[in-house]
């Protein structure tokens, strides 16, 4: 009877932790809503004065508004109710973000000043650039976290303080971030290479798609870089990128920032790499838009937290396992803080801002050019290390190397700007892939060099390689995707992700590499799709589409 009630308890307490699991990874709705309204900004106030709602303002540049119900309504209420109104809506969801750095111990009484294990050492030649004159001086980098504590005597002369705004919607308005951690150590590892920062604080409450949208497209002719050391959780799982709202507020509009130059989107590539998670699965730093930035010891060891992929431009120093980094913490104070891509990343934009101010001229796609050039293998240890057909350098763990300061500066004094970005499309056939199987599909491309396609479409040099899928499977990660160009360079598009159950596949999920970076766009592109399955399975996978985007310049002088 005894072993009876234990077999009965056991079972009801792995039903109570499925159903807690479940409840954890709950969709949480909140009351607000994104809604685009046909009609003149007197239409929309009269629209939510008729249905109960207060209007919480537009959402950055975009012609949607933010609106809160009065009330809970269900979605199909409220559609029924402005369904003539309205040409789109969205009800606001709560993201998971989470900061992506290590834990800290308090220190007090040490010099913050550049020095050998805050990332200065001779490798990225921070000192070095800034013997050339540069300070970042008139470069502004928004700091996109849970605040900065502007009192902060490292920081005070440098913040921004009329720009230091709130994110979070609070009664309809934005305001002042006064204290917080993991945004004052982000800010004051800038600060040691770099000057010139403001604070959006945006985490710490309910993140949603408006709250993206609205940090990611603040004051885009005013803000140069934008510092985002945070995603989606690296839990080895979760799949997410920007919501619609957030994507067309700023990545898809970030060419036109900076009056035409282009934001500039620094991003912490992922702390994942315990939980066997792979960068290529956060929308984010994932983008062309991106500079994702890894990290690395200053004896050249991976850390234990670093994810791989195909996408990552670069690494920067952000502490060991045993060796901390010293930066700011609240109340007037300073912390080691452990490793993480958060402090790899916030030392990053601090010389990409030196960089911009040697030449402020620099395109987004200048300065990536720019950290491709320069960036040096130098040290790093990685197992995966090659040239690619255009002759650089490149490996999944650092992209094309350690940040190099004065170099990056130097280049940028002298440089010219890159031609206008181009943009081929290919697209492939529904393919089906069996389990335990490999589908390889082979494309011969001339780069849309045809006498059909748009002089804008042809790619001679590629830049990025976006792959574009939509896979249906029971088991997401039992796959693994590599891309090979026509130059042989063999992209990790995606590896085996052992923690991740998930039934969903991909929905028109992109994937991007820059290791073909320099290379002739015309050949044969190879996507090679493994299924390894975990378990026994009898159902196959079915990849939906596949679009090959390689934008790219027509000219072969910024090669080399």
């Amino acid at each position: 009877l005894l072993q009876l009630i234990r077999a009965v308890m056991g079972h009801l307490f792995t039903l109570w932790m499925g159903t807690l699991l479940q409840l954890c990874h709950a969709t949480i709705y909140t009351n607000d809503w994104a809604i685009k309204v046909r009609g003149d900004p007197e239409s929309v106030k009269r629209i939510a004065e008729k249905y109960g709602f207060t209007n919480m303002g537009q959402v950055s540049v975009l012609k949607y508004r933010a609106y809160s119900l009065i009330q809970q309504l269900s979605a199909s209420v409220l559609i029924t109710r402005v369904a003539f109104q309205v040409e789109w809506l969205q009800q606001q969801v709560v993201l998971k973000r989470v900061k992506r750095t290590s834990r800290r111990s308090r220190l007090c009484g040490h010099d913050l000043s550049c020095t050998e294990a805050s990332g200065c050492q001779t490798g990225m030649n921070i000192a070095a650039a800034w013997r050339r004159g540069y300070t970042g001086k008139g470069v502004v980098v928004s700091v996109l976290d849970d605040g900065i504590e502007k009192e902060h005597p490292d920081l005070k002369p440098n913040y921004v303080s009329a720009l230091g705004r709130e994110a979070l919607f609070r009664k309809g308005t934005l305001i002042i971030s006064n204290l917080a951690d993991h945004g004052t150590q982000c800010a004051g590892t800038v600060a040691a290479s770099a000057n010139n920062s403001l604070s959006i604080r945006m985490l710490g409450g309910d993140v949603t798609d408006i709250v993206e949208a609205v940090s990611l497209n603040f004051r885009p002719q005013y803000i140069d870089i934008y510092l985002a050391s945070w995603g989606p959780d690296d839990d080895g799982a979760t799949l997410e990128g920007p919501g619609p709202l957030a994507l067309l507020a700023s990545f898809s509009n970030s060419p036109q920032g900076r009056h035409g130059r282009g934001s500039i989107f620094v991003w912490a590539s992922g702390n994942g790499g315990k939980a066997g998670d792979h960068c290529s699965c956060d929308g984010y730093s994932s983008s062309i838009y991106t500079i994702s930035v890894s990290s690395v010891g200053r004896r050249g060891v991976r850390p234990e937290h670093l994810e791989q992929c195909s996408s990552t431009l670069a690494a920067a120093y952000g502490g060991e396992e045993t060796k901390r980094m010293i930066t700011l913490r609240p109340q007037q104070g300073c912390s080691r803080t452990l490793s993480g891509t958060s402090l790899s990343s916030s030392l990053a934009a601090g010389v990409i801002a030196l960089t911009l101010e040697a030449n402020p001229l620099l395109t987004w796609r200048d300065v990536q050019h720019i950290i491709v050039r320069t960036s040096k293998a130098h040290h790093l240890i990685a197992p995966d290390w090659h040239f690619n057909g255009a002759g650089y350098k490149v490996s999944h763990l650092y992209g094309f190397g350690l940040l190099d300061a004065e170099s990056m500066a130097k280049e940028a004094e002298r440089w010219k700007q890159v031609p206008a970005q181009h943009e081929c499309v290919e697209e492939e056939a529904i393919q089906i892939i069996h389990p335990g199987s490999v589908l390889t599909s082979a494309y011969e491309t001339t780069g849309c060099s045809s006498a059909a396609s748009a002089a804008s479409r042809h790619v001679v040099y590629v830049e990025h390689v976006v792959i574009r899928v939509t896979i249906t499977h029971s088991r997401r990660g039992d796959l693994s995707i590599t891309l090979t160009s026509p130059a042989g360079t063999v992209s990790q598009l995606l590896a085996h992700r052992p923690l991740d159950n998930s039934t969903e596949g991909f929905q028109n999920w992109e994937f991007m590499t820059a290791h073909s970076w320099g290379e002739q766009a015309a050949g044969e592109w190879t996507l090679k799709i493994t299924d390894t399955p975990s378990r026994k399975r009898d159902s196959s996978a079915e990849l939906g589409l596949f679009f090959l985007f390689v934008a790219s310049l027509r000219c072969e002088t910024y090669l080399h």
